[in-house]
């Protein structure tokens, strides 16, 4: 098998001698024509810089105006609203202004939790149907995994 020769871009490398790579750098060419006056460009960026400086101040100030002016539109909704769902209530009529507790909320329920001899007996408040003994063991092993035990089997009885 022949060998393929290495391409190259045609020029022969030459070794560099040691005394050839100290090379002193050259010296800066100076601009031609005399050097611009800094003092007179340095004036209009100080002004921009103390324009932009003002302009986020105020942006800032109209920022937390709006926060303010939002917060204290919210309080007089809320305001208003919570008088106008009282009379609803009180007339028997439906609101038809969302807020509260959503639809997909689940019911606020409360339990009563007595403790016997052979466990934990659980039911919710006016449902005696939901009412469940979890044995000693199961809450030892784990007390999150029966208390989510008897909430998913709680939740089926209220679907």
């Amino acid at each position: 098998m022949a060998k393929k020769a290495k391409k190259g871009n045609g020029k022969a490398k030459v070794a560099v001698k040691p005394e050839q790579s100290k090379v002193e750098p050259k010296p800066k060419a100076k601009p031609k024509g005399q050097a611009p006056d800094l003092d007179t460009l340095r004036k209009p960026v100080l002004d921009a810089n103390a324009g932009l400086t003002k302009a986020e101040t105020e942006a800032k100030a109209l920022v937390e105006r709006g926060l303010a002016l939002i917060t204290q539109a919210k309080g007089e909704y809320r305001e208003a609203l919570g008088l106008y769902r009282e009379a609803c209530r009180k007339a028997g009529v439906d609101c038809e202004f969302p807020g509260g507790r959503s639809e997909n909320v689940t019911p606020k329920v409360s339990f009563i939790v007595d403790k016997t001899d052979k466990g934990i007996r659980v039911m919710v408040k006016g449902k005696p149907e939901s009412e469940e003994l979890i044995p000693l063991a199961v809450l030892k092993a784990s007390i999150g995994k029966a208390a989510y035990a008897y909430y998913a089997v709680f939740a089926v009885m209220l679907s």
